[in-house]
């Protein structure tokens, strides 16, 4: 079937929307534009990393999704000593990278795991998490632990700040380097939602903002640390506490139905 003249290419409208979310931001931040022009750039990056590279491991995805609002919260939260509208910038900017990220502009679709191309390149993959995607969770975890020291440096630069990021950091890859019963591990991590609440509360009464935040970034920096497996065994191949003794067990249970087997029962000839 032949397009007609009157059909536009499938790019002009994600590229006018895009052209419309700049002209508001510039419109918006005019009299501080200097200023706002990087965060609005830096939230257009980090959506489209987020949605066209970080797929590729469902993890970093969804620690990153989660830490979007998070971001949002932090530019709130010293906009009025930066003198700029640094969330609603972020917020466009964030607009303005969904928007591209969506978009195949090179004819290729966002990366994202596939399961079944996992298993058929098992061999190929040197180690567990892939050198592949340890870029990608490096990336992702400098990210949320500069964002944690961004806070501490420049809104409350104090000894509990900095041992709030420590712990959290600590706490966070213990639970997933040492990972308990998934049911204990889900309750775990309810914590983290919980405490920044409790900080944030504690931190406006002490003078110290930066407290929620450290313990948020950090938290879900030691997720990331301790989720991924950095060096190790072959994709594919069983993790602890999986992996101890496999082959022994399945040796043993083999030797054992094989002893087990009944006996034919041997019919006398005599009778019938």
């Amino acid at each position: 079937m032949k397009k007609t003249s009157s059909q536009w290419p499938a790019w002009v409208l994600p590229v006018g929307m895009i052209v419309v979310v700049i002209v508001a931001f510039a419109w918006m931040a005019r009299s501080v534009l200097l200023g706002a022009s990087p965060i609005f750039v830096l939230g257009a990056v980090y959506t489209t990393l987020l949605f066209r590279q970080v797929p590729q491991t469902s993890r970093a995805s969804m620690v990153m999704l989660l830490a979007l609002p998070l971001t949002f919260y932090s530019w709130l939260s010293v906009e009025d000593s930066l003198g700029i509208p640094a969330a609603a910038s972020w917020g466009l900017g964030f607009i303005a990278g969904a928007l591209g990220s969506g978009r195949p502009w090179s004819g290729k679709r966002p990366r994202t795991a596939d399961p079944q191309e996992a298993k058929s390149n098992a061999k190929e993959v040197e180690a567990v998490g892939s050198r592949r995607l340890l870029p990608t969770v490096a990336g992702c975890v400098a990210v949320l632990i500069g964002g944690g020291l961004a806070h501490l440096a420049f809104q409350s630069p104090t000894a509990a700040v900095a041992a709030v990021l420590a712990g959290a950091l600590l706490c966070g890859w213990a639970l997933f380097r040492f990972p308990p019963s998934p049911l204990t591990r889900n309750m775990l991590l309810l914590v983290v939602p919980v405490e920044f609440f409790l900080l944030a509360f504690l931190g406006g009464n002490t003078s110290q903002p930066a407290l929620p935040f450290a313990w948020a970034y950090g938290a879900l920096a030691g997720v990331l640390l301790g989720g991924h497996y950095w060096s190790g065994p072959l994709r594919g191949t069983p993790r602890p506490p999986f992996s101890a003794d496999i082959k022994r067990r399945r040796q043993r249970k083999k030797v054992r139905r094989s002893q087990d087997r009944p006996k034919s029962k041997v019919v006398p000839t005599g009778r019938r």
